[in-house]
């Protein structure tokens, strides 16, 4: 049974990783879904993918830092399939300078992961309210992070980003749901294009486990939790973080 059958949905940073798997996934539960990434390559082959399994898929570039460009996506999205009853917002940055210490970090660095990470996530929740409003419900989704829950040294900016989009979920679900429910998926280290390149950045300071530890993630894993956030099966489900971390958060696990 298609999961998403008749319902169209909006993935950001969908040209790789997380984005990617998760626009495919609702694909192949029978959304029809408007992937969007600064990448465009990678973003019209994903798209064009969905389309060769008989699915039906756009690609719309835009930088999520772009107030702009949000509001022309889930535009764009309306006019091109109708309606919008999805939108997950995934796409996040490390950042120019991560591993910097707080006292050297210059403000504009800083201020391009809150940017990218929250205002992103923000900007994009509000234009697609008015449309999910329109279609008469749905459910909006965010990839936080477990760095919003414990500390991760030297990345101060992207905890705090991801933090923010924790508190964030919470208070629009106070005043959206139950007709918008918003949730968000905390995955921990996932085997992702930019979990290679954390590790490359930290000058190999990080030994980033590969997919073989029960501790790490694939980016299906963390799709499938969107899936279950946007689907009819999460329709009692409001104002969640839903950690999928492989046990990292309780676990003696670094």
């Amino acid at each position: 049974m298609s999961r998403l059958a008749g319902k169209v949905a909006i993935v950001t940073g969908a040209a790789t990783g997380i984005g990617r798997e998760t626009a495919l996934l609702y694909a192949e539960q029978g959304a029809k879904v408007a992937l969007s990434d600064l990448r465009a390559a990678e973003g019209e082959e994903a798209a064009h993918a969905i389309a060769a399994a008989g699915g039906e898929a756009i690609f719309v570039p835009a930088d999520v830092a772009t107030s702009a460009d949000l509001a022309q996506l889930v535009a764009r999205t309306e006019r091109h399939f109708g309606r919008l009853d999805i939108l997950t917002a995934n796409a996040g940055v490390l950042g120019r300078n991560p591993w910097t210490p707080l006292h050297e970090t210059r403000r504009e660095d800083f201020e391009q992961v809150i940017a990218v990470n929250l205002y992103g996530v923000a900007d994009a929740f509000k234009y697609a309210i008015p449309a999910l409003l329109r279609a008469g419900g749905g459910a909006l989704t965010a990839t936080t992070s477990l760095g919003a829950h414990r500390g991760v040294k030297g990345l101060d900016a992207y905890s705090a980003s991801k933090a923010a989009v924790t508190g964030l979920v919470r208070s629009l679900t106070a005043q959206y749901s139950p007709g918008i429910r918003i949730n968000a998926v905390s995955p921990g280290a996932v085997a992702t294009e930019l979990a290679a390149h954390t590790a490359e950045l930290n000058d190999g300071k990080v030994a980033w486990p590969d997919r073989s530890s029960v501790a790490v993630a694939g980016a299906r894993d963390i799709a499938y939790a969107h899936l279950f956030l946007a689907s009819d099966e999460a329709a009692f489900v409001m104002g969640q973080v839903l950690k999928v971390d492989g046990g990292r958060s309780i676990l003696d696990i670094a």
